[in-house]
């Protein structure tokens, strides 16, 4: 039996290319705005914990802090343009993890961040109830925490075309942006709190790829 690490032939990688984009309503240009830390590492690394009640944050800020920590620092180009460097580590340098707000303040429809335009997309629902009902869902998990609502969503075509068993690094990956959007959130004065749920069910609300996608994780923004 195949190690989990062990990768498939580079053949299947140009399949990657080929793939199916998320259906959009609009594209909302990246946001211009400086996040910067005066924080000694040791500082963050001692005091960072789950804030559990906090406030509610403008939603340019937390586009900007989604975009600051999930765009890549180095792209690959030819043949490796698939790979990736980012803030945290991931399996190959695949980063197949996203971000979509699904709610907050003025979020009308959910919004992704695509890294690789740098840009973000407004998604469609195909059930709204469905939708709502997750939201209401995940917002009783720690009701005094307000902000946004973030998923953390996993590309298994992105893993699956390299890796034998794509779901494990999926949740790696995805473990691994979590605890660098914690550290970052306490670095710049924000507050973030992981919620325990995966969101499937918010997925599911989502018009397509959203079948090529795990949910693998929620969490809440604030101040």
């Amino acid at each position: 039996m195949a190690l989990p690490t062990e990768p498939k032939p580079r053949a299947k990688v140009a399949r990657l290319r080929d793939r199916k984009k998320w259906a959009a309503t609009s594209v909302l240009k990246g946001v211009r705005l400086s996040l910067t830390s005066d924080r000694s590492f040791d500082s963050v690394f001692e005091a960072r914990r789950s804030r559990r009640a906090f406030g509610p944050i403008e939603i340019r800020k937390t586009r900007a802090f989604v975009q600051h920590v999930f765009s890549p620092r180095k792209s690959g180009k030819g043949r490796l343009a698939h790979l990736t460097k980012k803030t945290f580590v991931s399996a190959g340098s695949l980063h197949p993890i996203s971000v979509i707000i699904i709610d907050g303040p003025d979020v009308d429809e959910p919004i992704l961040f695509d890294d690789r335009t740098k840009r973000f997309l407004t998604l469609p629902l195909i059930d709204p109830l469905g939708f709502e009902e997750a939201v209401l869902e995940a917002r009783q998990i720690v009701p005094t925490a307000e902000g946004h609502i973030l998923l953390f969503v996993g590309d298994e075509r992105r893993v699956s075309d390299e890796y034998e068993a794509p779901q494990s690094l999926l949740w790696r990956d995805a473990g691994a942006a979590l605890q660098v959007c914690s550290m970052a959130a306490e670095a710049y004065g924000l507050a973030f709190c992981p919620l325990g749920f995966t969101g499937a069910a918010a997925l599911e609300s989502l018009g397509p790829p959203h079948g090529d996608f795990r949910a693998l994780s929620l969490a809440i923004l604030g101040c």
